[in-house]
């Protein structure tokens, strides 16, 4: 029996990379460290557990695995949890990865979504690359309902999405998790953009392409005065955030000198927008810089974040680098 399920796994896995390869399925081509954070707890049935990992690989199928640009850890859960990755995350081989999100075993105990967050962390802080390459760090837990053992999840999801980790969770539900676990995932997420609820692991499945497309619109975290490289074809974009100066209670110009090494690339700008595609109405200027533009934007003291986009002009390869200065303001 287990050896007829390993076969129907590796059919599967066959099956989804071969179509999405030749009928062009959507594909991510983003950058991006991904950790796959999965309930395996006893309140899941083994069928939909299986129909959960049919759904990942989906899910990594549209990745760009394989390269530098999409990497990939796994966190199967319960009461307690394995995590399946290589030295580092962005070095897993494609079929390597989908063969280990086949075998993942379910576990069938309680629910230690905390710990599972905490082994998650200790991991990025390891392994992810770091924070100067500006690759986005995406933590994407599956669950069926709240936590029941372990250390609280909200904190420990905190603790991911502050310093030194800065990373986006998307936290998604499974069928009715109820209040509480309503309640659980929003504080996870910290960002209703970045919850989703769905009625069964079945129409997880149906899914799997929005979701994959989502998380690779997430922006990755920039540091000011740390000059940083990038890449992208024609026709799309590369997505950044910073913190901006409220905790200061101050005004701020944030400048964002950009230069293109090869191709075009265009930068737009917003402290509302996640992935703006257009001008912010904020006073944004630009200006020739030492053969580079310059973009100013004005940023308010009560603008929790700035948000900003590059987008590749040419329509092969669009290679540039860029350091965002921060300008405090008096007024």
């Amino acid at each position: 029996m287990q050896m007829m399920m390993l076969s129907i796994s590796l059919f599967i896995i066959y099956f989804l990379t071969f179509s999405i390869h030749v009928y062009g399925q959507n594909k991510c081509e983003a950058f991006i460290d991904l950790t796959l954070i999965i309930d395996s707890s006893g309140s899941i049935s083994p069928d939909d557990f299986e129909q959960g990992k049919k759904a990942l690989i989906d899910l990594v199928s549209r990745l760009n695995v394989g390269t530098e640009k999409a990497g990939v850890a796994i966190i199967n859960y319960s009461s307690t949890m394995s995590l399946s990755a290589q030295t580092d995350v962005f070095e897993f081989d494609r079929m390597e990865l989908l063969q280990q999100i086949a075998e993942l075993p379910h576990l069938a105990q309680n629910t230690s979504t905390g710990e599972a967050l905490a082994l998650a962390n200790s991991y990025c802080q390891a392994r992810c690359r770091p924070a100067t390459q500006a690759i986005p760090r995406v933590f994407a837990i599956f669950t069926d309902g709240h936590s029941n053992e372990g250390r609280p999840p909200i904190p420990a999801a905190q603790a991911l999405r502050s310093n030194p980790i800065e990373g986006t969770i998307f936290a998604v539900g499974i069928g009715n998790i109820g209040t509480q676990g309503d309640a659980e995932l929003l504080g996870i997420a910290g960002d209703p953009d970045y919850v989703l609820n769905i009625a069964s692991y079945l129409d997880l499945a149906r899914v799997t392409n929005a979701i994959t497309m989502k998380m690779c619109e997430f922006p990755a975290f920039v540091l000011p005065n740390i000059k940083i490289r990038g890449e992208m074809t024609g026709n799309s974009s590369r997505y950044y955030k910073m913190h901006t100066l409220k905790k200061l209670k101050k005004n701020a110009f944030f400048e964002i000198e950009i230069n293109d090494r090869v191709g075009k690339t265009a930068v737009y700008t917003s402290t509302t927008n996640k992935n703006p595609s257009s001008s912010s109405p904020k006073s944004i200027s630009n200006r020739n810089v030492r053969g580079g533009n310059t973009y100013t934007t004005f940023v308010p003291a009560n603008a929790d974040n700035f948000y900003f986009s590059v987008k590749g002009v040419m329509s092969n390869l669009n290679q540039f680098d860029f350091i965002v200065r921060v300008r405090s303001l008096d007024f």
